[in-house]
């Protein structure tokens, strides 16, 4: 059964790039497999999503798919037969439209790219694949390995890549001289990478593969570039008085002191504790930023509401003066932290940047 791209992706013949691409990032969302493990379709479904955007989304192919249609992988030796107009496919079917909102892709799948092309003689031409991965913050800071699935071109085996049997046309490859074969690759993610990074990977010298990283959220940290942030609860008597209070980062709990006095919302910068900064000539790792998130008890005791009493009156009556009113941002102050299961001897991180 043939299948019509722009009805694939319910977008009208005339759609713009970004209303393609928007309409792409919508399904693949939709149909991910990894979202839709009840669903056996899902994965079929999403191939084809897959398979409408790589042709959609270049020019060339779809300039070619405009004018013939389902045969226009073999545009080349169409136009050096005739012309379109004798082979012309593309006119069924390019209704609709829908509007389509962000994504957030998962692994991968069968089908990249807009396939195999030969020139009229049967010899391969380069390929341009892309992709999209998802990985976890986790796998973003420590650098991870992804077996990515894509269809490779190889020799056809009826026609031996010639693209011709006796004086027509291949029909097993079309006239293209190849055929599309699964191949696995092996990707390394790099340490730090961000949303929206590219990897380009060459299989071989006709292949290039795009590979379009997407890093999911986090219930404990929130990124901005190489910096990570977290809330960390501390109690009313710690901010009063002054405590220590354990902060998660990417590696373990770290126990962080904090002064006397410090508000709800106050932030602590711990340097190098954030995400390792990547790209040519980085070095070393962003920072964390401790928020701290004053808990008070929603029952208090009655010995807590006597001493809490007492204090109030002690304040009310001047016998105990003021603090100055400190407000909630990144403190400048030097703040000790280190791992929780360690000694104190960690070396002092310091306050804001």
């Amino acid at each position: 059964m043939s299948q019509d791209y722009y009805i694939e992706l319910g977008v009208p013949r005339n759609a713009a790039d970004k209303e393609v691409k928007a309409a792409y990032r919508r399904l693949a969302r939709r149909y991910h497999p990894d979202v839709n493990s009840d669903d056996p379709d899902a994965e079929a479904r999403f191939k084809r999503v897959n398979e409408a955007y790589q042709v959609l989304s270049d020019r060339k192919t779809r300039r070619d798919y405009d004018q013939f249609g389902d045969n226009w992988k073999h545009a080349e030796q169409m136009r050096a037969s005739g012309g379109p107009d004798g082979f012309r496919g593309g006119g069924r079917g390019f209704r609709g439209g829908h509007d389509f909102g962000g994504f957030d892709l998962g692994d991968l799948f069968g089908d990249f790219g807009p396939g195999n092309r030969g020139n009229a003689f049967g010899r391969p031409q380069r390929q341009s694949l892309r992709t999209n991965v998802q990985i976890t913050l986790e796998e973003a800071y420590a650098g991870s390995k992804r077996a990515i699935t894509i269809q490779g071109s190889s020799t056809c085996r009826e026609c031996s890549g010639s693209g011709i049997d006796g004086t027509v046309l291949c029909s097993y490859c079309g006239g293209s001289g190849t055929s599309q074969m699964p191949r696995t690759l092996e990707v390394m993610i790099p340490k730090g990478t961000a949303p929206g990074d590219r990897i380009r990977v060459r299989p071989d010298k006709m292949t290039e593969l795009t590979i379009e990283v997407d890093v999911r959220g986090h219930r404990v940290f929130t990124r901005r570039d190489d910096d990570l942030t977290t809330d960390v609860a501390i109690s009313y008597l710690d901010a009063i008085l002054g405590g220590e209070v354990e902060v998660p980062t990417m590696t373990g709990k770290v126990a962080l002191t904090v002064p006397a006095g410090t508000t709800d919302g106050r932030s602590f910068r711990m340097k190098g504790k954030g995400m390792p900064r990547h790209g040519r000539g980085a070095s070393g790792n962003g920072d964390l930023l401790a928020r701290m998130v004053i808990s008070v008890p929603r029952e208090p005791t009655e010995e807590e509401v006597g001493l809490l009493e007492r204090l109030r009156d002690l304040r009310a009556s001047g016998s105990e003066a003021e603090s100055p009113e400190i407000e909630a941002s990144e403190t400048e102050i030097g703040v000790d932290q280190h791992p929780v299961s360690e000694s104190r001897n960690a070396e002092a991180a310091g306050g804001d940047a």
